[in-house]
C-alpha cells in the first residue's frame, strides 16, 4: 500500500483547484467572446469545420455580392441598348410606310431623310454602350468601341465579306438621263432618248465610300458545292475609262458579263451570267479595301475577317509586317462564374444583334431620296434658263430637256417608293433579329435570377451552420459558468480543510 504524505495531499489539492480554475476561465472566455473555442487546440473538430464553412461562405458571398450583380448589370446595359434599337425600328417602320406612298412632298422627303439619317447613326451608337468602362458589344475587345468615335484614315482595311445566295438583292434602278451640261445653246440638241428603269441584281457590301479598284481588289470569289473556287471579273470604270460612280448616268445599266463595282455606294451590279453563277453557288465572298472611315462607321474587326495596314510617315502603306494587324471573325463569348461550377455568358456580340443590313438599307433609301432631290434641282435650273431664253429653237430644246428630266423624275420617284416598300420588310426582319437577341438576354437573366435566389438561401444556410459551429449558446454558457463557479469555490473550501495538522501537533 502506498504511503500518502501531506505533500501528496497538498499537491493534489492545488492541482485540482487549478484545473477547476482553468475550466472556469475557459467558460468565462466563451461568455466574453461568444465563441466556443479560442484556439484550434481547444477543439480541432470545431476548428476544421469552421475553416471549411468560412471558406464556403466567402465563395458564396463572392458570387452573390460581386459576380452576380456584375453579370446582371452587364445584361441590363445590353438589354437597354437593344430595347432602344427596337424603338428606333418602330419609328423607321412608320417612316418607311409613309415613304412608300406616292404623296410625298419635298418637305416630307426632307423630314424623312433627316430623321432616318439621325436614326441610322443612333442605331450603331447604341452599340457603343459600356459597363464600367467596358464596351458590351465588342466581344473580347472591351476596350475598343463598336464605332469610330472620330474620322479615321490612318490605315487601310482589306475586308473579306462572306455571302450566300440570299444576299443577292433585286431592285429597280434608273439609268440614262440628262443634265443642263448636255444642253448647248444654239447647237443641235437631241433629248429624245429618255431615262429608263431596269430591275437589276446586285450585291450590297457592308460599307459605302470604298477605295477604288486597285491591286486585284475588289475580288469576287465563288465556291461551289465541291469546294472548287472561281472568280468573277469586275469592272470599275465607265466607257470613257473614268472611275464609275453612282452619279454616272449608266452606272446601273446591267453589264453584259461579270459585275460592275460602284465604290461610292459599295455595290456590285451583276450581269445575268454572274447572277446565275452566284445563285447556284454554295457561297461566295468579296474582298475589298476601305481607308476612310467616318464618325459612326462600325469598325470592321468586329464583323469580318480583315487586315489593317497602317500608313507610314510618307503616306505609303507600311511593309513592316509587325505593324500589320490581322483580325479573325469568331465567337468571343464572355462568361462569368456565377456559382460553384456554373458559368453564364453575359455578352451579346454586335455581329449577332446589330448587323450592317439595316444601316445599308437606310443608306439605299437616303440615296434614292437624294436622287429625286437632285433631279428636281436640275429641273429648277432648266426653268431658270427657259425664263431667260428667247430663241425659239433653244426654247424647244430646253422644253425637250425638261420633259426628259420630268420622265427621269417620275422614274426615280418610282425607285424611291420601291426602296421604301422593300425596306418595310427589311426593317421588320432586322427588328426580329434584335428581339431574338433581347429574348436570349431575358432567358439568361432569368437563369441569373434563379442562381441569385439560390445563393441568397445558401448564404443564410451557411451563416447558420457557421454560427452553430462557432458561437457559444449564451444561456448554456451562463449555466455552465455558474456550475463551474460552484465547483471551483467548493474545491477551495475542501482544500482549506486538507492537512490541518501543523508541526505543533507533533510536538505534544
Amino acid at each position: 500500500m502506498m504511503r500518502v504524505t501531506n505533500q501528496i495531499m497538498t499537491n493534489n489539492t492545488l492541482a485540482n483547484i487549478n484545473t477547476n480554475k482553468l475550466n472556469l476561465m475557459g467558460i468565462e472566455e466563451q461568455y466574453q467572446t461568444g465563441k466556443k473555442i479560442q484556439r484550434p487546440s481547444d477543439d480541432p473538430v470545431v476548428a476544421v469545420r469552421a475553416l471549411k464553412l468560412r471558406n464556403n461562405l466567402t465563395e458564396i458571398r463572392q458570387y452573390y455580392k460581386k459576380n452576380v450583380p456584375d453579370a446582371k448589370s452587364w445584361l441590363e446595359v445590353t438589354e437597354s441598348a437593344l430595347t432602344q434599337v427596337t424603338d428606333i425600328c418602330k419609328t423607321l417602320h412608320g417612316l418607311a410606310t409613309q415613304g412608300s406612298q406616292d404623296s410625298l412632298t419635298a418637305e416630307n422627303r426632307a423630314s424623312i431623310m433627316k430623321t432616318m439619317a439621325q436614326y441610322r447613326q443612333q442605331i450603331y451608337q447604341e452599340g457603343d454602350a459600356n459597363y464600367a468602362g467596358r464596351y458590351v458589344f465588342t466581344g473580347y475587345k472591351t476596350d475598343t468601341s463598336l464605332t469610330y468615335l472620330e474620322n479615321d484614315k490612318s490605315k487601310q482595311y482589306t475586308i473579306t465579306e462572306e455571302f450566300d445566295k440570299t444576299s443577292i438583292k433585286n431592285s429597280l434602278r434608273t439609268y440614262g438621263g440628262f443634265s443642263l451640261k448636255d444642253y448647248e445653246p444654239g447647237g443641235t440638241n437631241d433629248f429624245t432618248e429618255h431615262a429608263e428603269n431596269m430591275a437589276v441584281n446586285y450585291i450590297r457590301l457592308s460599307y459605302k465610300n470604298l477605295d477604288t479598284a486597285s491591286d486585284d481588289f475588289p475580288k469576287l470569289t465563288v465556291k461551289d458545292a465541291d469546294g472548287n473556287e472561281d472568280t468573277i471579273d469586275i469592272t470599275s470604270t465607265n466607257e470613257n475609262g473614268e472611275v464609275l460612280t453612282s452619279k454616272d448616268s449608266k452606272a446601273y445599266e446591267k453589264p453584259e458579263t461579270g459585275a460592275k463595282f460602284i465604290a461610292d455606294t459599295g455595290e456590285l451590279i451583276l450581269s445575268d451570267e454572274a447572277y446565275e453563277n452566284l445563285k447556284s453557288a454554295k457561297s461566295f465572298n468579296v474582298v475589298y479595301n476601305k481607308t476612310e472611315f467616318q464618325t459612326g462607321d462600325v469598325r470592321p474587326e468586329h464583323y469580318f475577317d480583315c487586315t489593317a495596314t497602317p500608313f507610314d510617315a510618307d503616306g505609303n502603306l507600311t511593309e513592316d509586317e509587325s505593324k500589320i494587324i490581322n483580325y479573325k471573325k469568331e465567337d468571343q463569348d464572355i462568361e462569368y462564374e456565377v456559382s460553384f461550377n456554373q458559368r453564364l455568358q453575359i455578352n451579346t456580340q454586335a455581329k449577332d444583334a446589330l448587323t450592317q443590313d439595316l444601316g445599308r438599307e437606310l443608306d439605299g433609301i437616303l440615296t434614292s431620296i437624294e436622287d429625286v432631290n437632285l433631279v428636281e434641282s436640275k429641273i429648277k435650273e432648266v426653268d431658270k434658263v427657259i425664263g431667260n431664253t428667247t430663241d425659239e429653237n433653244d426654247l424647244a430644246s430646253l422644253k425637250q430637256l425638261k420633259e426628259a428630266m420630268n420622265t427621269e423624275l417620275t422614274l426615280k420617284k418610282k425607285v424611291m417608293q420601291e426602296r421604301f416598300s422593300k425596306s418595310i420588310n427589311s426593317i421588320r426582319d432586322y427588328q426580329d433579329v434584335v428581339n431574338k437577341a433581347i429574348a436570349d438576354l431575358g432567358s439568361r437573366d432569368a437563369r441569373l435570377d434563379l442562381t441569385e435566389e439560390r445563393l441568397s438561401g445558401q448564404t443564410d444556410d451557411f451563416t447558420d451552420l457557421m454560427s452553430n459551429n462557432e458561437n457559444a449558446d449564451l444561456a448554456e454558457t451562463i449555466i455552465n459558468f455558474n456550475a463551474q463557479n460552484v465547483i471551483y469555490n467548493a474545491s477551495l473550501q475542501a482544500g482549506a480543510k486538507v492537512v490541518q495538522n501543523s508541526l505543533l501537533d507533533f510536538l505534544r
